[in-house]
């Protein structure tokens, strides 16, 4: 494989063939590079052509620069072998090759084949339809639910019950604001199945027929293994405890026999979940007395077990809350309620069918109706290819996924159907690194996976495999440490959803000079109030991170630079990570500012208000529309003309009736004559182009780059402007073609405070910030991971209606 090195977890990934393979990456492992000569080893050993292959990226960023490293490595590889027709035929293959997202990919077969689909309602989608934005799909579903909830009222007009109990439950009869919100709550929920209407079908059918025990629902089959779940483990910590004790005499006598006693009384609800509910009501958990241990000496011992045993008093009694109420009243409260059910499973039904058909009419569809349009051409409901879905799969010899683990149901069933029913499938990813379950994304398909397939060492040929690649080149030794020391201590199956063992663990692949001072710090701060005064905990952290962080630049302390030679660390090799920087930036960057330290928030930045993006977005509403002043006078005034004021107030006194374009136009200097000339050049351009090409074109012919590169913070603004291009291409890709809309569409943004995201990279302004999320796929020689103390969000437990994930 040319002169690239590959560890050997690296090469078997490469080359392992006979079947579905699942390879389970973690950080920094290397899996682009084992992706990218995978595709090679096909090349070269099989004679395949680049084009025979799918391959399915997370985001249009990562197909982008995967494209641009498999065309690289063809260039690099034609070169060494000049005489190889079959490597120079793949440089011209490369850019035909399906390397794109799911989105991608559910667009083109819609385009080709959306003919297929039944009309819904007399109308059909057509191969020109268009993906809506936010702001349009939001307006259809508030018109689809307003419609839906006046068929709801009518039934309750009519005699429903079963509405009338849910109008009744949801709006104590008041108003149905909760109910308005819960529905389309209820869909988006609904969108990582493959099938939901037969999800709504089934679910219905269960709320008809109940069972006779509650241990047989859903719902009590959930409580009752928790409730087995959280016992087991408190039964566990008081034997470890016990076992601890041994090594101190007195603290065992006193405590030990009492501990064991209180875990086997806790493995008594194991037992009871195998008789029902009220069986598990009855176990009750007593505490004997503790015994007496004198003496200070063993003051340490007793407070260790002491601890454990007040933190399991308080779990227990969480435990036997659910049971207090009776198998027979729950039952009968399951009964009353079901009608309501019903009757919300009914109205979210007619709000997916109302929306649904409302979209088809004006030929537009979002992004979930991709995918579940691509399952109705590709799969029938048993699982099965259809035909198309069967002819598809002929097109590649192996289906690539990367980012497998932030897959859900509806991707996974495209997935299947065109990989010949999941035998050449080649699944890349990370559970720890699963991020995107507030998109529907659900892991547990990876862990299914992972669990059931067997070591791929170990597969007979057809036989689904799977292998680990834990060899990390991205972080030091003692990085990695840290990490499998937090990670080992609270992950497991019920904590994480993956237990996590040596298999798991990260073992370091990078050679790096020995250094001093490398060591994870671990940093815990007790702040207690006092009856005097109460402390803000969040500025007392922010306070103690910023002189942390004057603390190494004083100490210049050494990081590896761009060059591979040491340095002084810079604020700009530091960075702040937390879940949610929003509530913390203001008080981070005041404690940071207090040390003299720069500090760059990027997260919170307004993007409309940065000047080259307001002087682009004036210039494209020009273009459009000469005849409007604000937007007009901005671009005389920007760099990009660089008009003064007096010279702009001599154009007015030209003509001082009507609007600026007009006295423009009457002006008769050199630099108004060149302006109008450059206008009516981009005004016949946006008639031919899309408004991206567009947006480029004047990029290209007025110097914009050049312009506000050469400015302070320029590499900032330049990437400002390429998120502005990026975010207008999308649009255009999304149906927007035309300079109005477009227009129009970035104005709803400004207004809204909605601003696109900037991928590309910032330039350097001192300590950055920025939240967990954001921070995938960067690097940096110092990170500080702050504000731990916020509790898990839970936030859809407390929510009216409680969604199973099946």
């Amino acid at each position: 494989m040319a002169d690239v090195q590959l560890t050997p977890q690296q090469a078997q990934a490469v080359t392992n063939r006979g079947g579905s393979l699942l390879v389970s990456a973690a950080a920094g492992s290397g899996k682009t590079k084992v992706l990218v000569e995978r595709v090679f080893s096909y090349l070269t050993e099989e004679r395949c052509h680049i084009d025979d292959f799918l391959i399915i990226t997370f985001t249009r960023a990562a197909a982008a620069e995967l494209r641009s490293k498999l065309a690289s490595e063809l260039a690099k590889r034609v070169a060494q072998s000049p005489e190889d027709e079959h490597l120079r035929r793949q440089m011209f293959r490369v850019y035909q090759a399906d390397i794109k997202t799911v989105d991608g990919f559910c667009a083109s077969l819609l385009r080709e084949h959306v003919h297929l689909l039944e009309p819904v309602e007399g109308h059909s989608l057509t191969p020109d339809f268009r993906i809506l934005d936010e702001s349009e799909a939001s307006l259809l579903k508030e018109k689809a639910l307003e419609q839906a909830l006046e068929s709801f009222y009518q039934r309750i007009e009519q005699g429903d019950e079963g509405c009338a109990s849910l109008a009744a439950t949801l709006g104590f009869g008041r108003d149905d604001r909760a109910l308005a919100a819960l529905v389309p709550e209820l869909h988006g929920k609904l969108q990582s199945h493959p099938y939901p209407a037969a999800w709504l079908e089934k679910a219905a059918e269960s709320w008809k027929h109940l069972p006779p025990r509650l241990g047989d629902s859903v719902y009590g089959r959930a409580v009752m293994e928790d409730t087995v779940r959280r016992a087991l483990y408190w039964a566990g910590r008081l034997e470890r405890a016990a076992e601890q004790m041994d090594g101190c005499q007195p603290v065992y006598d006193a405590y030990a026999d009492r501990f064991l006693d209180a875990a086997a009384q806790l493995r008594q609800y194991e037992a009871a979940a195998q008789e029902g509910w009220d069986a598990m009501g009855r176990v009750q958990v007593v505490f004997r007395r503790m015994g007496t241990v004198r003496g200070d000496e063993y003051a340490q011992e007793k407070n260790a077990a002491r601890a454990v045993l007040e933190k399991c008093r308080k779990a227990v009694g969480k435990l036997s809350a659910p049971y207090e109420t009776a198998e027979a009243e729950l039952l009968g409260d399951m009964q009353a309620i079901a009608p309501a059910m019903e009757a919300l499973l009914a109205l979210t039904e007619d709000f997916d069918r109302r929306f649904r058909a409302e979209k088809v009419r004006r030929n537009a569809m979002d992004f979930s109706d991709q995918e579940h349009y691509a399952v109705q051409l590709l799969s029938r409901p048993d699982g099965t290819p259809t035909e198309l879905g069967e002819q598809v799969s002929l097109r590649y010899r192996e289906i690539m996924v990367d980012e497998y683990q932030d897959t859900n149901e509806v991707q996974n069933c495209i997935f299947r159907a065109v990989s010949r029913q999941g035998e050449n499938i080649f699944a890349v990813g990370d559970v720890k690194q699963s991020i995107y379950r507030f998109r529907l994304a659900e892991p547990g398909i990876f862990l299914e996976k992972y669990r059931t397939y067997a070591p791929a060492e170990q597969a007979a040929p057809g036989q689904p495999r799977r292998m680990v690649l834990s060899r990390n080149f991205r972080s030091r030794r003692e990085v990695l440490d840290a990490t499998n020391f937090v990670f080992g201590a609270i992950m497991s199956r019920e904590m994480g959803e993956l237990d996590y063992t040596e298999e798991q663990q990260l073992h370091p692949g990078a050679d790096y000079p020995e250094a001093a001072e490398r060591e994870t710090e671990f940093h815990y701060l007790s702040v207690e109030d006092t009856p005097e005064q109460r402390f803000d905990r969040a500025a007392a952290e922010a306070q103690f991170v910023a002189r942390r962080v004057r603390r190494l630049l004083e100490e210049k302390y050494p990081v590896r630079g761009a060059d591979g030679s040491m340095r002084p660390v810079e604020p700009e090799d530091i960075v702040i990570l937390m879940r949610s920087p929003a509530s913390r930036m203001a008080v981070f960057s005041a404690a940071l500012e207090r040390e003299g330290i720069p500090c760059d928030g990027g997260e919170s930045e307004d993007f409309f208000a940065a000047m080259e993006i307001a002087v682009v977005l004036s210039l494209l509403e020009v273009v459009d529309n000469p005849r409007q002043d604000v937007p007009l006078i901005a671009v005389l005034r920007s760099p990009l003309v660089g008009m003064s004021a007096d010279r702009l107030a001599a154009i007015r006194a030209v003509q001082q009736e009507g609007d600026y374009y007009e006295a423009l136009r009457l002006e008769q200097g050199e630099d108004a004559q060149a302006f109008l000339t450059l206008l009516d050049e981009l005004r016949q351009a946006g008639r031919e182009m899309s408004a991206d090409k567009l947006l480029w074109y004047i990029y290209d012919r007025c110097h914009v780059m050049a312009i506000f590169g050469a400015m302070e913070d320029g590499a900032a603004r330049q990437a400002r402007l390429t998120a502005l291009y990026d975010y207008v291409r999308r649009l255009v890709q999304s149906g927007r073609t035309g300079l109005f809309d477009c227009v129009s569409h970035l104005r709803q943004l400004l207004e809204k405070g909605d601003a696109p995201v900037v991928t590309a990279a910032k330039a350097a302004g001192g300590v950055r910030i920025m939240s967990v999320h954001k921070s995938k796929g960067l690097e940096f020689p110092v990170v500080i991971l702050a504000d731990l103390c916020r509790a898990f969000n839970r936030q859809d437990m407390d929510r009216p209606v409680l969604v199973h994930p099946q």
